[in-house]
């Protein structure tokens, strides 16, 4: 009996410890600030069109996509005073057509919110861009490594960052011709054995050739693709695009690459405020995300097909699907997907995912670029 009472204030104790403990929290996590993001820069290529999004900072905790920030005045402004207003189109984001920076001048770019606040960047010159010399990629460690070569001669550069697209043909487990349609298996109209995929840069990637006698950059490595990986199944493409840089850009894109890519270990980069070119000046102690440029990009794309590569075995998803045969009075009352006649009374059926591609997140529509 004692022992059982001794079991029972035990208990007691442990729920009323547990019930005075309160969830940690941190500021980070539950701040309410909202600081304005800037992402753009004024492109001097002719012809070219300047966009600038304006996006806002939301905490950790918060699952919605970023809010924009619609309906401001930004003006691109020249130091010998001339303006020149972006047009919003997409909530949040706001173009330049038919502008040309003139060469020797500095410009800034000036945000005034519907609530009156304003934000200026530095006064910065136009750096252009010198060209991608190739897009090159090798077989390493069992997959596909992809890396940029580039130049500049007259060694004024120095400073690099990198973005890139990539697009990727891949088909269905199955080709179907058949399909349910109104209860009734008719041919299908549209193919959708192959589809096409896409996904963007999330990596802050850039280089510096200070160090270097010559302005050169070989063999800098972009992205690898693992040789079981559906992007290399048929066909894959990237294009990379190649942005020139002043010692203060490049400092603002490696603190940011420092603090957002590397935390996880203890030897790694502490978080820390990051300052870019733009500030506000309505109130100088609030935060601005973004650094504002003028200047030009280079782009360059390469296409890789399956049959260039040493037989790496592509995992597609597919190896799991089964194939029935079914009367067409079960196929009207199970309603798979249909592959094709088996006889002229049966017909091989299979689930939904293995004949449609796009249930694999990609689309039926070929891009233009495609070759």
């Amino acid at each position: 009996m004692k022992n059982k009472t001794y079991l029972i204030f035990g208990w007691l104790i442990i729920l009323l410890m547990s019930g005075c403990v309160d969830p940690y929290r941190p500021p980070e996590i539950i701040a309410p600030a909202s600081y304005l993001v800037v992402n753009g820069f004024f492109n001097s290529a002719p012809g070219a069109t300047t966009t600038i999004q304006l996006l806002r900072t939301q905490n950790l905790a918060d699952i919605k996509a970023p809010t924009t920030e619609t309906k401001a005045q930004v003006t691109v402004e020249s130091q010998s005073k001339a303006a020149y207003t972006l047009t919003e189109g997409a909530a949040g984001t706001y173009t330049l057509l038919g502008v040309i920076p003139q060469q020797g001048e500095t410009y800034r770019l000036h945000i005034r919110t519907t609530k009156g606040t304003d934000y200026y960047s530095d006064y910065v010159p136009i750096i252009q861009t010198p060209p991608i010399d190739s897009v090159s990629w090798k077989i390493e460690n069992g997959g596909l490594q992809i890396n940029v070569n580039t130049h500049d001669q007259k060694n004024s550069t120095r400073y690099y960052r990198w973005e890139y697209n990539e697009t990727w043909e891949y088909n269905a487990g199955y080709y179907s011709t058949l399909e349910l349609k109104n209860n009734q298996i008719v041919n299908r109209q549209q193919s959708v054995y192959t589809c096409w995929n896409n996904a963007t840069s999330t990596n802050i990637l850039t280089t510096s050739t200070t160090r270097l006698s010559q302005d050169i950059v070989s063999q800098f490595p972009l992205t690898s693709i693992p040789g079981t990986s559906i992007k290399l199944g048929v066909k894959y493409s990237i294009l990379v695009r190649q942005f020139a840089l002043s010692q203060p850009g490049f400092d603002y894109y490696d603190q940011l690459a420092k603090i957002t890519q590397n935390i996880g270990s203890i030897f790694d980069p502490q978080p820390s405020q990051i300052t870019g070119n733009i500030h506000c000046t309505t109130n100088p102690g609030e935060l601005v995300l973004g650094f504002f440029r003028v200047g030009s990009v280079e782009t360059k794309r390469i296409f890789i097909t399956n049959s260039q590569l040493p037989g790496f075995r592509t995992l597609t998803g597919y190896d799991g699907c089964a194939i029935d045969t079914l009367s067409a009075a079960d196929v009207r009352k199970l309603q798979p997907s249909i592959i094709s006649m088996y006889d002229m009374v049966k017909y091989l059926t299979t689930a939904d995912y293995c004949v449609d591609c796009r249930l694999r997140g990609g689309v039926l529509t070929r891009p233009d670029f495609w070759q």
